[in-house]
């Protein structure tokens, strides 16, 4: 397959629109939207274990995909209220037009998250909250969460 050369005026128009694309969406996600929303700038998160797990509405501090914090203020955005939900045993994941940008783990438990990120590297991370309360995890408007392993003695 033969690639368009990078130069002359189509690359920068294609560049341009790339960069101003990017530029918006970037700023767009610091605080992630709780309204109705479509792709790209929704977060999603889909269960891939045997467990329930818990996903709320509205991160309201600055934050990127994969941040965390022990505490959780409930908060209204863009006219949608605090909610909280969950996410059914294998497969169970949040509506594709809705933004659930939380994932709440577990007083006393491991997940194990790979995050998949649209524009930017996905990544996998390990939230060990045994002995510990629960945290809640941010899921950026760029982002679909897969929640890939629970575990209560050892972390997946």
């Amino acid at each position: 397959m033969r690639r368009r050369p990078a130069g002359g005026p189509f690359g920068l128009r294609v560049l341009m629109a790339v960069l101003l694309g990017l530029t918006g969406l970037v700023v767009a996600t610091p605080y992630a939207a709780a309204g109705p929303c479509s792709w790209p700038g929704c977060a999603y998160s889909v269960n891939e274990t045997d467990l329930w797990t818990a996903v709320l509405r509205n991160w309201c501090w600055p934050g990127e995909t994969g941040d965390s914090k022990g505490y959780f203020l409930g908060c209204a955005q863009s006219g949608v209220s605090q909610d909280l939900s969950f996410l059914s045993p294998n497969g169970g994941h949040t509506p594709p037009s809705q933004a659930w940008n939380v994932l709440r783990v577990d007083a006393g438990w491991c997940y194990k998250v790979h995050f998949e990120r649209y524009w930017s590297s996905s990544f996998t991370r390990i939230y060990d909250q045994r002995g510990r309360a629960d945290l809640y995890v941010m899921v950026g408007n760029e982002a679909k969460a897969h929640i890939q392993g629970q575990g209560y003695s050892s972390c997946p």
